[in-house]
């Protein structure tokens, strides 16, 4: 499996500087293609992950406080916007978008966990950060019909939390594809991910 993804990554990469002879990387494990600007959306790529880190069962209180951490954010969409983890070391971010959202997020999160087989009861205080976009501003995107699905090039969408961006998943793109969307959603809002294999799933049923 991991020469395959390799060799799909090396391809990728060629038919990356097909597009772009000077790719930026910005952010650990993405290459920034194409940059936001105030008339079109970002394009990056994701280079597959071949390395994969052993388990670590610190994590554990913190993926129980950021499914606590989501409920609060779907309970407060105005305020709020989506959290997420970081590690090394292992953190909780909670972003906010607004001034009452702000003590909403830092309020510490409370329950308990079972590392390793052990009860371990936890309190986790979130850090807290500011976000453009809350989580009602996300969904209202991801939930419009047809919205940005309606290109045949998207093939699937998400909400990137640690980037505070929807993100949509397309095998190929234009700079009429980034200018309309960044008209129609905004470039603070929306980023395109290049995936040249990419494609809706296909359900095989037998005879």
């Amino acid at each position: 499996m991991r020469p395959m993804r390799a060799l799909r990554a090396f391809v990728a990469l060629l038919l990356l500087y097909g597009i772009t002879a000077a790719p930026a990387f910005l952010l650990p494990g993405k290459v920034i293609l194409q940059h936001a600007t105030a008339e079109s959306v970002e394009v990056h790529w994701e280079p597959p992950d071949v390395l994969d880190e052993p388990y670590d069962s610190r994590i554990e209180p913190y993926n129980h406080a950021l499914g606590l951490a989501q409920d609060r954010a779907e309970a407060y969409p105005e305020d709020l916007a989506p959290p997420y983890l970081l590690r090394h070391p292992w953190r909780l971010v909670a972003p906010h978008a607004s001034a009452r959202g702000r003590e909403l997020a830092a309020a510490p999160l409370r329950g308990v966990s079972w590392p390793d087989g052990v009860r371990t009861p936890f309190t986790i205080t979130p850090e807290v950060r500011q976000a453009r976009n809350s989580t009602a501003e996300l969904m209202a995107v991801m939930e419009l019909d047809p919205g940005p699905l309606a290109d045949e090039r998207v093939f699937g969408a998400g909400i990137d939390p640690e980037r505070n961006l929807v993100v949509l998943d397309v095998n190929a793109f234009d700079q009429g594809l980034r200018r309309r969307l960044a008209r129609e959603y905004g470039s603070d809002l929306v980023a395109l991910r290049w995936d040249p294999f990419g494609g809706p799933a296909i359900l095989l049923l037998g005879r």
